[in-house]
């Protein structure tokens, strides 16, 4: 007797579609209207690794860590750009300097937000390093998503002094922020950006505050205790601030090391952390996360998943970007990859896409 799968219970097809990735979400609200109905918002509560540019081609590869599979998207948005990730955004800038920002590739695209040009905020006119596909900017930072606050704010670090710039919307510039230290990471934390320099020491700036901005030191690690490694700042899903020390990176042996502390920046004191539990950490040139590790999301705990962010490397090497990713485990300093092959791109090596989306 012929099946009308039309007719399979609501419950069911919610279950069915809550275990898809939002690729196969995709086909599964095709099928026909009640399915449709029944679908899930399209969301995912686990990373995804954009994989490596390869020139040519309007499609970006995306690995899933849940069903462990390369899906494809069509991406003319960030054809021949550098891209970045910040709260499941992603900010592309082009070789004449232009930004924007759209929501994560693996949705419907109907947020595309045009940012000031680059050139217009760091006065910078036909430079060789600008057409090399963003030799100057390092990172990006959100306070918010723009699809659920209109009260957002970007930050950029400007990668030759790492110098941070600030933009709203409805600026028609960039704002500069005053940090005086050479700035390694950023991150919105507790209503405010909070800023790591290659020292150690911590600054926070209030965005909404008085012009001209200033970021203002609000702890240092001891001296000497982080050397010149490439450092994260990171918020655990329990809410508190992490700093993450990478080592390795910067020689062609690649990462072999992670230390991890706790900043109590109320008391202005530090722990060291050698076990995250049931969480795991997501660092690279994208703002780097936390999860929570749940059975059904295929990614082990108590890790740090890395990827290739040494930029400077990436344009010496004929490979570029790529090759230095993988999997630390803290338990046993052990390192496996996380995908079996290399994906490498002189330009716009793989990011992380915060979930969810």
């Amino acid at each position: 007797m012929a099946r009308n799968w039309a007719n399979l219970p609501q419950e069911l097809l919610v279950l069915c579609s809550q275990r898809l990735c939002p690729k196969d979400l995709s086909a599964f609200r095709a099928v026909c209207h009640s399915w449709r109905f029944a679908a899930v918002e399209e969301r995912s509560d686990v990373p995804w690794l954009m994989l490596a540019d390869e020139e040519g081609t309007r499609w970006r590869e995306f690995f899933c860590l849940s069903c462990q599979l390369v899906h494809k998207a069509l991406l003319p948005e960030a054809k021949g750009k550098r891209c970045f990730f910040s709260r499941g955004w992603m900010l592309t800038m082009g070789k004449e300097g232009e930004l924007h920002m759209l929501k994560n590739p693996m949705s419907c695209r109907d947020h595309i937000i045009k940012l000031p040009n680059l050139n217009k905020f760091l006065a910078i006119q036909n430079s060789r390093l600008l057409r090399t596909y963003g030799a100057y900017i390092f990172k990006f930072a959100l306070s918010d998503s723009p699809a659920t606050s209109p009260d957002y704010k970007v930050v950029v670090i400007y990668r030759n002094c790492r110098r941070l710039w600030l933009w709203k919307p409805g600026d028609e510039e960039w704002s500069s922020v005053t940090s005086k230290y050479y700035v390694n990471d950023v991150i919105f934390y507790r209503g405010c950006f909070v800023i790591l320099n290659r020292g150690g020491s911590i600054l926070r700036f209030d965005a909404d505050g008085p012009t001209p901005l200033e970021a203002q030191v609000v702890f240092k690690m001891p001296r000497g205790l982080l050397g010149r490694e490439q450092t994260y700042l990171v918020q655990s899903v329990t809410g508190s601030l992490l700093l993450v020390s990478r080592q390795g990176q910067r020689t062609r042996k690649g990462t072999f090391r992670f230390h991890i502390f706790e900043i109590d920046l109320d008391n202005r004191t530090w722990t060291g952390v050698k076990n995250l539990g049931n969480m795991s950490l997501f660092v690279g040139c994208n703002s780097s996360f936390s999860l929570e590790v749940d059975q059904k999301h295929h990614i082990k705990s108590n890790c740090i998943y890395f990827i290739d962010d040494f930029f400077s490397w990436s344009k010496l090497t004929k490979e570029g970007g790529g090759t230095d990713m993988g999997i630390y485990h803290l338990e046993d300093g052990s390192i496996e990859p996380h995908i079996d092959w290399i994906s490498d791109s002189q330009f716009s090596p793989p990011l992380w896409i915060e979930p969810s989306f």
